[in-house]
């Protein structure tokens, strides 16, 4: 009996050393574009099964063009998209479901112009006010969701695609400026304006809650 548990531990050990054997882990770099952007990632699948990936996209935008509640609104985008995420791949294979967080710092500037509001009825011409925005998606770290195919079980080049969403919290700051402001009588109407403005502009980007994550890309796994 004294030698039934060293050659059991000793079974146990080389299956064990067989399994590892099976299941190699790989590194990946890879470059994408989608809607987040343009960006890269790096995964490390670790077994079979999961693996971790650190990627990054984002693009600048210099032609918003946006009608809001009968304000023309002008500017620009400026994206930076930080994620860390649990990749699951069911089957071993290519295919995967992803969950993990990510930091979105997307940021909107725009100047609006008032196209409801009647200066001429406090003796100012039209062009005498218009609206300074700055607007944010999120302030903080989201959940995401997603799901993919990526060739990572594999040495060599390939490729990958995903498709998920993370949820969005956005914060909007409306500002009149202009000569109409140095009037008291304009200024004081076009505050409950602004202030409604900004509740219709904020209504807008959170009208469905969420940020669509549509990429597909190239990776070299060693």
């Amino acid at each position: 009996m004294r030698f039934v548990t060293p050659l059991a531990l000793a079974g146990a050990l080389a299956v064990a050393s067989s399994s590892a054997m099976a299941a190699q882990d790989h590194w990946s770099l890879g470059a994408q574009a989608g809607t987040t952007g343009l960006g890269g990632s790096v995964s490390w699948r670790f077994s079979d099964y999961f693996a971790l990936t650190a990627g990054y996209s984002g693009y600048t935008y210099d032609d918003l063009d946006r009608t809001v509640d009968d304000v023309d609104y002008e500017g620009d985008i400026d994206s930076d998209i930080y994620s860390l995420k649990l990749d699951y791949f069911p089957w071993a294979g290519g295919f995967f479901l992803s969950g993990g967080l990510v930091r979105p710092d997307v940021k909107l500037n725009a100047t609006g112009t008032p196209s409801n509001f009647e200066l001429s009825n406090y003796g100012l011409p039209d062009d005498a006010a218009y609206l300074d925005g700055k607007a944010e998606l999120s302030d903080g770290v989201q959940p995401y969701l997603g799901l993919g195919w990526r060739t990572s079980n594999r040495e060599g080049l390939g490729f990958y695609a995903e498709a998920g969403a993370f949820w969005i919290d956005p914060t909007v700051d409306l500002e009149a400026k202009g000569s109409a402001v140095n009037n008291q009588v304009a200024q004081a109407a076009l505050q409950p304006y602004v202030d409604q403005e900004e509740e219709e502009v904020k209504d807008e980007l959170n009208k469905y809650n969420v940020y669509p994550v549509a990429v597909i890309g190239i990776e070299y796994t060693f």
